[in-house]
This record gives structure tokens, sequence and C-alpha cells, in this order.
């Protein structure tokens, strides 16, 4: 589901198909069913090979944020896949990361041959399709907006977000996946034009229907694009202006089914397979059509829904996950969905622009107690362009989420600078203890409003004084607070490294593990003059020269 601008009614979609009735192709309805595999035995792809299956983008990414590659990267195994075909059911989408697929068909008695392939775990049913995928006809969902003409300057200001524009980090090199519902007009809309004309507009994946032009479905998923690289001269411009984009949708807004979360879950996949560095999802999935199949706030804990366990996985690959924390803070369900109930990623709640909490935004906790939303943006009266090139407001938690995508994209381009290879967890750790409730989080809030400029100062190594850098090691003086910092380049995480620190005569001042990939050390006790510092383990050794003034 969308999480839609506040006062969109479900009913609205009734009207939506009454007018579209004649894009209907064919009026069978299908189903969808959710095959979980049993293993990836006999796989023809292999861990040491991992170009065959990811971008150079995406291995370039793990290496130095997520060096580990394991089972779940490797790809569903094809043969199991191909008996599947071979009884002539169509397989919509895959996740390799859940070792599953989702099938189509309209002989639902067929999944009988399916449950009996020696490969299948189990089988279970997630949807329905009444009349085929709607034909690419343009059509623009109607969000609540206001006349008045508006910029994005508040909610840029309400983060101290002009602090990283003014230092260059506006998200140069920064690849960001959108999914959503669709991206009306964007191939169009004068907003987008610096984005298609720079070449940062990398490319399109439609998991609901590789027929349909993406460019021709729902507006939503372009609302959400605008709040972060939208770009009208002297009348707005987005949080990530420099940023590149794959837009991905995974939403089919006429109905409501589980098996939409497995359309997510094919989306990151695809996001990561191209080597995104961060994720935006303005969906949320909580109750559905069939009320057998909605979820309940026990299962709200990360680890029931497959989008949520994705989502996680994405995180520990590297991705910055952020997702909108839902719309239904003043409804009988007043908490957070799926995914947002991820643990890993960054869940974002609605403010409004003094700072108050949005009473539609949704409630945390996740059911086993962890800190959600994490931190807010700006859901109510926040700016954007809509598909017709015009400025104006809007209201949600689906535009709060990408006001921080954006935000973090910058972030991230800084950080990177800073002290590469980013460390992800450093960098959301130094963003949520930014916020302005870190000390005092809560349900509404999280940790709060973030303010990025103070975020950048919590960066290791933003105070520190590089003084050593070579293929392995990039080590640092921070003269303010006497710390040592040491990060490691081209250690995995598993590896057991020490350092020891001499004075120049060879007496050991200190010597201790090195924590991957980033140790500090204290060195108030240590007296200004020349350290060598002896970094060893694994069979490697590496010696440098230090000197604290």
């Amino acid at each position: 589901m969308k999480i839609k601008s506040i006062s969109v009614l479900k009913t609205s979609l009734i009207c939506i198909l009454v007018l579209f009735i004649s894009s209907i192709v064919q009026a069978t309805t299908s189903y969808y069913f959710y095959v979980q595999f049993s293993d990836k035995n006999n796989s023809p792809y292999s861990l040491s090979k991992p170009s065959e299956y990811l971008s150079a983008l995406s291995i370039a990414r793990r290496e130095h944020r997520a060096p580990v590659f394991d089972s779940t990267d490797l790809p569903i195994n094809p043969a199991y896949l191909k008996q599947i075909e071979d009884l002539g059911i169509h397989v919509h989408c895959k996740s390799k990361w859940m070792n599953g697929a989702t099938v189509l068909l309209t002989d639902s008695s067929q999944m009988s041959l399916v449950r009996t392939l020696p490969f299948v775990k189990f089988v279970k049913y997630t949807g329905r399709l009444d009349g085929a995928v709607l034909s690419p006809t343009r059509r623009s969902k109607n969000i609540t907006t206001t006349s008045n003409y508006g910029t994005a300057t508040t909610q840029i200001d309400q983060l101290n977000g002009k602090y990283l524009h003014n230092l260059g980090y506006r998200g140069k090199n920064i690849v960001v996946g959108i999914l959503d519902a669709g991206f009306n007009n964007v191939n169009v809309n004068a907003a987008f034009d610096s984005l298609r004309l720079q070449g940062r507009l990398l490319g399109t994946k439609d998991i609901i229907n590789t027929n349909s032009d993406i460019y021709a479905e729902d507006s939503h998923g372009a609302n959400v694009l605008s709040l972060m690289t939208g770009n009208l001269p002297n009348q707005y411009l987005g949080t990530a202006p420099e940023a590149s984009f794959w837009l991905i949708r995974t939403e089919y807004d006429p109905t409501e089914y589980v098996v939409e979360t497995d359309f997510w879950c094919a989306g990151i996949e695809f996001a990561d397979s191209v080597g995104v560095d961060i994720v935006n999802s303005s969906l949320g999935y909580t109750k559905f059509d069939d009320a057998s199949m909605n979820f309940t706030y026990a299962d709200m804990n990360g680890k029931v829904s497959r989008a949520s366990r994705a989502a996680t996985l994405a995180s520990k690959k590297g991705i910055i996950v952020v997702n909108s924390a839902g719309n239904d803070g003043d409804l009988p369900w007043h908490y957070i969905g799926s995914p947002a109930d991820a643990e890993g990623i960054v869940t974002v709640g609605s403010v409004t622009s003094t700072g108050a909490s949005t009473s539609t935004s949704s409630f945390g906790p996740s059911s086993d107690l962890r800190v959600k939303p994490e931190i807010c943006a700006m859901g109510t009266a926040a700016a954007f362009v809509n598909v017709n090139g015009v400025p104006t407001f809007g209201n949600g938690t689906s535009y709060a989420s990408p006001i921080i995508a954006g935000m973090m994209a910058c972030f991230l381009q800084a950080s990177k600078s800073i002290y590469p290879p980013c460390n992800i967890d450093a960098l959301l750790k130094a963003v949520f203890e930014s916020g302005s409730t870190y000390n005092n989080s809560n349900s509404k809030f999280g940790y709060g409003i973030p303010n990025f400029q103070l975020a950048m100062s919590k960066l290791p190594f933003v105070n520190a004084i590089k003084f050593t850098e070579t293929e392995s090691a990039l080590l640092a003086f921070d003269e303010n607070d006497k710390t040592i910092h040491i990060r490691l380049l081209d250690f995995g995480k598993d590896i057991k490294m020490s350092v020891d620190v001499f004075s120049i005569t060879g007496s050991l001042q200190m010597s201790q593990p090195i924590i991957y990939p980033e140790t500090i050390l204290l060195a108030n006790n240590l007296k200004p003059g020349m350290y060598i510092l002896n970094i060893y383990g694994n069979g490697k050794t590496s010696t440098h020269k230090m000197v604290i003034k």
C-alpha cells in the first residue's frame, strides 16, 4: 500500500476502476501463490564468482561496506524455476534472498503439482488479480494538495540540510532506488529536466507488469522523486539534487494482497543487483482485501513479513533503506506496518513545520520493542512538484520518507569523502544521535528530527587529522579529544587484528585488538612526541609513525 496523502480514501480507487474499466484487456481472474524452495543445491552459481549475478557497483558497495557474500546472494536454482514453468505455470517474480518465487495462474488447482515437487518446501496463496494488469493508459492519482505556491525551504531547513548542500554534498555519485506504485510523467515533467539531461535517471524496472509504461502509471512515485531531486529554478529544489536514480514499480494500487510484499522483495533485490546505495520505500502493509492475510501487531517484529526480512538483509548488504512509518496514527490500527518494522533500516515519521508530531503518523515501537520510527521529517504540508510540473503541498509519511532519503544521500556522499569506505552503522548512529529527542525517545518521534550539521560532527574522522593512508589502513589523530582513529581498508570483519603503540624509544604504551572496521584509541595519557603504531594479524604487519603535539 502506498503511504498516501492522509485524505485519500480507498473509495477513490473504485472511481478510478470505473473510469478506466475500458482499459481492462481481459476479465479472467488470476491467482498469486508464493512458492518457498527448500534449498539452493546444485546451483550453477558460485559465491566465488559474484560478477555472474551482481553488478560491478553492487560488488564495490559490498567490498566497502558489507564484504561478505553468502548464500542469500546466490540466485534461485534455475532448474527449480524451469520445472515450475514446464508445468505451464508463469513465474511472475522471484526472491533469491527469501529463496522463493511468486507465480501467477488462472487455474489454482495446478498448484497441487507444484506442491509435489521435491525441492518445494511450501506453497501459499498470496492474492488475486481480477482481470489482466491494466493496459498502459495514462492516469493520475488524486492526492490532496493546496493551491498555495510553496518551495522546499522549510522542510530542508528543519533538518539543517543546507549545511550539507553548502559544503558541496548534494548526492553526487550516490545511487538511489525508489520502490513505489508508478512514476507518472517523469519522462516529460520539467522538474526532472536536469535528472534526464545529466544522465542521472539510470533506468526503470516494473515488477508488476513488464509490458506497462512505468511513466503512465500512478503519480505517487513521481511525487516522491520530486522531493529528492525535483529542480525548478527559483521555485523548487529537492534534498538530493545531484543524486542518480532507479525507478522501480512494486506496488499495484487497485488491490491490496500480501503478494505485494513479495513484489517488494523482488524490487529491493533488483535495486541491490544494480548497485544502489539507498532505497526509499513510501509503502507499507498491514491489512489486506482478504482479511485472512492481515498482519497483527505481534507480527511487526521485523521477522514475519518477507518484505521486512528482505529490508533487513538489504541493510546488511550495505544499502541504507528508508521507509515511511505509515499514516494510521489516528486509526484503530495505529502502528507501523511492514517493512517499516524491519531491523537495521530508517523508519520515518511525520511532523509539522514547527516540529509537532502529525496526529496521523503511525506509532511505534516494533512489537519486539525496538525504537520505531527512528527519526522524523516534515509530512504535513510538505512541498513537492506534481505531475504537471507545478510546486504544491501534500501530507503523509510518504513525503517525510523521501525528504530523509535525499538527505541521507548527501550525508553518505559526505561521509564517503571523509573516511572511505563508509561504515553504514556509524553513519546511521550519527544521524540518530543528532535527533532532537535522542535522549528521550518515544513511540511517535523516535529519536526526533535529525540535524545533519550535528550528525556530521559525530562522524568518525570528521575532526581528526589524517597522518597515514595506505592500501590497507587509514590512520588519524583527533587533537580535540586526544583519540587515535584506525580504519582498516582491506581486511575482512572476521579477521583478528591488533595494534601496539610504542614510544620512539621502543617502550610499549598500549596494546589492544582492533574492532572492524574502525578502532578508536584513547591517547590522552600519551605525552607529545613521536610514536610508532604496529598493526598486525592474519600474517600481515604494517608500521606507521604518528606525532602527538
